[in-house]
Protein backbone atom coordinates (compact mmCIF):
# COMPACT_ATOMS: atom_id res chain seq x y z
CA UNK A 1 0.00 0.00 0.00
CA UNK A 2 2.82 2.43 0.81
CA UNK A 3 4.37 1.99 -2.63
CA UNK A 4 1.02 2.82 -4.22
CA UNK A 5 0.73 6.03 -2.21
CA UNK A 6 4.30 7.01 -3.15
CA UNK A 7 3.49 6.33 -6.79
CA UNK A 8 0.35 8.49 -6.48
CA UNK A 9 2.34 11.36 -4.97
CA UNK A 10 4.95 11.06 -7.72
CA UNK A 11 2.20 11.00 -10.34
CA UNK A 12 0.49 14.06 -8.85
CA UNK A 13 3.77 16.02 -8.92
CA UNK A 14 4.20 15.09 -12.57
CA UNK A 15 0.60 16.14 -13.27
CA UNK A 16 1.15 19.58 -11.76
CA UNK A 17 3.40 20.37 -14.71
CA UNK A 18 0.46 19.72 -17.02
CA UNK A 19 -2.18 21.34 -14.79
CA UNK A 20 -3.48 23.67 -17.48
CA UNK A 21 -3.96 20.99 -20.11
CA UNK A 22 -5.05 17.95 -18.08
CA UNK A 23 -8.72 17.63 -17.18
CA UNK A 24 -8.99 17.34 -13.39
CA UNK A 25 -11.26 14.28 -13.65
CA UNK A 26 -8.36 12.32 -15.14
CA UNK A 27 -5.90 13.44 -12.51
CA UNK A 28 -8.28 12.31 -9.75
CA UNK A 29 -9.02 9.04 -11.55
CA UNK A 30 -5.35 8.21 -12.09
CA UNK A 31 -4.50 9.00 -8.47
CA UNK A 32 -7.36 6.81 -7.27
CA UNK A 33 -6.24 3.98 -9.57
CA UNK A 34 -2.65 4.30 -8.35
CA UNK A 35 -3.79 3.86 -4.75
CA UNK A 36 -6.42 1.19 -5.40
CA UNK A 37 -6.31 -0.63 -8.77
CA UNK A 38 -9.55 -2.46 -8.00
CA UNK A 39 -11.35 0.82 -8.74
CA UNK A 40 -10.54 0.48 -12.47
CA UNK A 41 -14.11 -0.44 -13.55
CA UNK A 42 -15.36 2.82 -12.04
CA UNK A 43 -12.84 5.04 -13.86
CA UNK A 44 -13.03 4.52 -17.63
CA UNK A 45 -9.80 6.42 -18.27
CA UNK A 46 -6.24 5.58 -19.09
CA UNK A 47 -2.98 7.48 -19.02
CA UNK A 48 -3.28 7.91 -22.79
CA UNK A 49 -6.32 10.15 -22.19
CA UNK A 50 -4.33 12.37 -19.84
CA UNK A 51 -1.26 12.64 -22.01
CA UNK A 52 -3.12 13.42 -25.23
CA UNK A 53 -3.07 17.22 -24.84
CA UNK A 54 -4.48 17.85 -28.29
CA UNK A 55 -7.50 15.60 -27.90
CA UNK A 56 -10.69 17.65 -27.57
CA UNK A 57 -12.74 16.92 -24.47
CA UNK A 58 -16.26 17.52 -23.18
CA UNK A 59 -16.91 20.76 -21.33
CA UNK A 60 -20.67 20.64 -20.65
CA UNK A 61 -23.41 22.87 -21.96
CA UNK A 62 -23.11 25.35 -19.09
CA UNK A 63 -19.98 26.56 -20.88
CA UNK A 64 -21.66 26.42 -24.30
CA UNK A 65 -24.47 28.65 -23.04
CA UNK A 66 -22.06 31.48 -22.25
CA UNK A 67 -21.90 32.28 -25.97
CA UNK A 68 -24.88 30.33 -27.32
CA UNK A 69 -27.56 31.29 -24.80
CA UNK A 70 -30.48 31.24 -27.27
CA UNK A 71 -29.67 27.68 -28.27
CA UNK A 72 -29.31 26.67 -24.63
CA UNK A 73 -32.76 28.05 -23.73
CA UNK A 74 -34.21 26.14 -26.69
CA UNK A 75 -32.46 22.93 -25.57
CA UNK A 76 -33.86 23.20 -22.04
CA UNK A 77 -37.35 22.60 -23.48
CA UNK A 78 -36.22 19.52 -25.44
CA UNK A 79 -36.76 15.99 -24.05
CA UNK A 80 -33.04 15.29 -24.49
CA UNK A 81 -32.32 17.76 -21.67
CA UNK A 82 -34.11 15.49 -19.19
CA UNK A 83 -33.03 12.14 -20.59
CA UNK A 84 -30.87 11.34 -17.55
CA UNK A 85 -33.68 12.06 -15.08
CA UNK A 86 -35.91 9.63 -16.98
CA UNK A 87 -33.52 6.77 -16.21
CA UNK A 88 -34.84 6.53 -12.66
CA UNK A 89 -33.12 3.69 -10.84
CA UNK A 90 -31.13 2.77 -13.97
CA UNK A 91 -28.83 5.80 -13.49
CA UNK A 92 -25.81 3.55 -12.94
CA UNK A 93 -26.38 1.17 -15.84
CA UNK A 94 -23.54 1.65 -18.38
CA UNK A 95 -25.78 0.44 -21.20
CA UNK A 96 -28.21 3.29 -20.45
CA UNK A 97 -25.59 5.93 -19.68
CA UNK A 98 -24.11 5.85 -23.17
CA UNK A 99 -27.32 7.38 -24.55
CA UNK A 100 -28.63 9.37 -21.59
CA UNK A 101 -25.48 11.38 -20.81
CA UNK A 102 -22.92 13.41 -22.72
CA UNK A 103 -19.53 11.95 -23.52
CA UNK A 104 -19.90 8.74 -21.53
CA UNK A 105 -16.47 7.06 -21.52
CA UNK A 106 -15.11 9.87 -23.68
CA UNK A 107 -12.38 12.40 -22.88
CA UNK A 108 -13.56 14.14 -19.71
CA UNK A 109 -17.04 12.86 -20.47
CA UNK A 110 -19.68 11.63 -18.06
CA UNK A 111 -18.33 9.28 -15.37
CA UNK A 112 -20.97 9.18 -12.61
CA UNK A 113 -23.66 11.51 -11.34
CA UNK A 114 -21.48 12.43 -8.36
CA UNK A 115 -18.26 13.04 -10.31
CA UNK A 116 -19.62 14.72 -13.47
CA UNK A 117 -23.17 15.95 -12.79
CA UNK A 118 -22.69 18.71 -15.37
CA UNK A 119 -22.78 16.11 -18.17
CA UNK A 120 -26.14 14.53 -17.32
CA UNK A 121 -28.57 14.42 -20.21
CA UNK A 122 -28.06 14.67 -23.95
CA UNK A 123 -26.39 18.06 -24.32
CA UNK A 124 -24.91 20.14 -27.14
CA UNK A 125 -21.74 18.06 -27.35
CA UNK A 126 -23.63 14.78 -27.67
CA UNK A 127 -24.46 15.87 -31.24
CA UNK A 128 -21.83 18.50 -32.01
CA UNK A 129 -18.80 16.79 -30.47
CA UNK A 130 -16.42 17.82 -27.66
CA UNK A 131 -16.24 21.60 -27.35
CA UNK A 132 -12.97 22.25 -25.50
CA UNK A 133 -11.07 23.56 -28.53
CA UNK A 134 -13.96 25.75 -29.62
CA UNK A 135 -14.27 27.21 -26.11
CA UNK A 136 -10.57 28.04 -26.00
CA UNK A 137 -10.47 29.56 -29.50
CA UNK A 138 -14.02 30.31 -30.72
CA UNK A 139 -12.97 32.27 -33.82
CA UNK A 140 -10.72 29.56 -35.23
CA UNK A 141 -12.63 27.56 -37.82
CA UNK A 142 -10.47 24.52 -37.05
CA UNK A 143 -11.58 24.58 -33.43
CA UNK A 144 -15.25 23.97 -34.17
CA UNK A 145 -16.70 20.85 -32.59
CA UNK A 146 -16.71 17.96 -35.03
CA UNK A 147 -20.52 17.97 -35.20
CA UNK A 148 -20.56 20.40 -38.08
CA UNK A 149 -18.60 17.96 -40.22
CA UNK A 150 -20.38 14.68 -39.47
CA UNK A 151 -23.59 13.02 -40.53
CA UNK A 152 -26.13 13.82 -37.83
CA UNK A 153 -28.29 10.89 -38.83
CA UNK A 154 -25.46 8.55 -37.82
CA UNK A 155 -25.21 10.36 -34.48
CA UNK A 156 -28.94 9.92 -33.83
CA UNK A 157 -29.14 6.24 -34.71
CA UNK A 158 -26.39 5.37 -32.24
CA UNK A 159 -29.11 5.66 -29.60
CA UNK A 160 -32.34 5.76 -31.58
CA UNK A 161 -31.87 2.30 -33.04
CA UNK A 162 -34.45 -0.37 -33.84
CA UNK A 163 -34.34 -1.77 -30.31
CA UNK A 164 -35.11 1.46 -28.46
CA UNK A 165 -36.92 3.61 -31.00
CA UNK A 166 -38.37 1.27 -33.64
CA UNK A 167 -40.53 4.06 -35.11
CA UNK A 168 -37.55 6.40 -35.53
CA UNK A 169 -37.62 8.32 -38.79
CA UNK A 170 -34.65 10.69 -39.00
CA UNK A 171 -36.31 13.32 -41.20
CA UNK A 172 -39.39 13.45 -38.99
CA UNK A 173 -37.51 13.50 -35.69
CA UNK A 174 -34.85 15.95 -36.90
CA UNK A 175 -37.52 18.62 -37.22
CA UNK A 176 -38.27 18.22 -33.50
CA UNK A 177 -34.69 18.99 -32.44
CA UNK A 178 -33.57 21.29 -35.24
CA UNK A 179 -32.30 24.67 -34.03
CA UNK A 180 -35.01 27.21 -34.72
CA UNK A 181 -32.81 30.21 -34.00
CA UNK A 182 -30.79 31.66 -36.85
CA UNK A 183 -27.02 31.64 -36.24
CA UNK A 184 -25.36 34.95 -35.44
CA UNK A 185 -23.20 36.61 -38.06
CA UNK A 186 -20.08 35.26 -36.34
CA UNK A 187 -21.43 31.69 -36.33
CA UNK A 188 -22.40 31.95 -40.01
CA UNK A 189 -18.92 33.16 -40.92
CA UNK A 190 -17.29 30.32 -38.98
CA UNK A 191 -19.46 27.62 -40.54
CA UNK A 192 -18.50 28.60 -44.11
Amino acid sequence: MVHRILFAVSLSLHMQKMAKTVPIVYVVALLALAIEPRLAPFFPVSSSHVLAEEEPYYIGNRKCRLCHFEYFKEWEKDPHANSFARLGRMKNNPYCLKCHTTGYRGPQGFVTEKITPELRGVQCEACHGPGSRHKDNPYDKGSLPIGRKIDYQRVCIKCHDRNWTPEFDYEKYRKRIEHRIKPSTTEEALSK
